[in-house]
């Protein structure tokens, strides 16, 4: 959906609603609002109460942050804004902005809203912001391509941007190897969609990496290759469901990425040393 609102650039700017289900409004942390908007020096917010928190991500600009009972506080690119929209919100761009924004609710976003504003405050910048952006990107492309996002994959997301948020931008430990973060969040993607076709392109986009340094760094990170770490996921993801299930040998191909059966079979037997079926046959003797 386009945007209708004054100072904000629509044909650069795209927002989407959500409504849970019954069951994971009331287990879940889950979107309501979310989209990605392009701001023009000016623009203003003033607005009464709603039933949810919104968090954005300056990626370019300035803007000046109205909480009760506060001095403006202004956030810059990089930082990320929290915001109790229970209370009224104001808010505005000292600059031409990029904004990505989410407003969100569940059991526990109180809990997470709490910590965080008392601990980090209301604008913060974060160890590493890639992570939690990542995750708020994700979630938006699930929207932007119309696929659908299970509850419990997008409450996991927002647990982890918020559990991010969480900490500061001070406490990245000595010890963590560099690009680890981009790392993590490549190999969760990969194993969270077998089922599509994965470049190295895409993938060093998401890390924000070159082609070649990215797959240099993930080597150094996973000891293999992007391909053969999603070879290996796709095999042990086809093992779990031969295991598990009665799919077909043709449903399992789908569901975890391999083009056809017969490059299935083949890429099975020289893994495993024996055929889908007898695997099979074996587990559950």
């Amino acid at each position: 959906m386009k945007p209708a609102e004054r100072n904000v650039v629509n044909e650069q700017s795209e927002h989407y609603r959500y409504h849970p289900s019954n069951s994971g409004a009331k287990v879940f942390l889950y979107p309501e609002w979310l989209g990605s908007y392009r701001y023009v020096a000016g623009y203003t917010l003033n607005r009464g109460p709603l039933d949810n928190f919104l968090l954005f991500f300056i990626r370019s600009g300035r803007f000046g942050i109205d909480i009760p009972g506060r001095d403006r506080i202004v956030a810059r690119a990089g930082d990320f804004v929290l915001i109790d929209c229970y209370e009224p919100q104001s808010y505005e761009a000292l600059a031409d902005s990029e904004v990505l924004w989410i407003h969100f609710n569940g059991v526990s976003a109180r809990m997470y809203y709490d910590f965080i504003s008392e601990r980090v405050g209301n604008v913060f910048s974060t160890a590493n912001s890639q992570f939690a952006v990542n995750r708020l990107r994700r979630i938006g492309d699930g929207f932007r391509e119309g696929q659908r996002i299970s509850e419990p994959m997008m409450s996991r997301y927002l647990t982890d941007i918020l559990t991010e948020c969480a900490g500061s931008a001070e406490e990245s430990p000595i010890e963590e190897p560099e690009h680890q973060y981009a790392m993590d969040d490549v190999q969760d993607f990969i194993v969270a969609n077998l089922a599509q076709p994965l470049t190295n392109d895409e993938l060093a986009d998401m890390a924000c990496m070159s082609r070649g340094y990215f797959i240099k760094e993930f080597r150094k990170a996973t000891g293999m290759t992007p391909h053969a770490f999603l070879v290996n996921a796709r095999m042990d993801a086809a093992k779990r469901l031969l295991a598990k299930t009665d799919d077909s040998l043709k449903r399992i191909c789908a569901k975890c990425g391999f083009s056809s059966s017969s490059a299935f079979c083949l890429a099975f037997r020289k893994a495993e040393g024996m055929t889908p079926l007898e695997y099979r046959r074996s587990v559950r003797e």
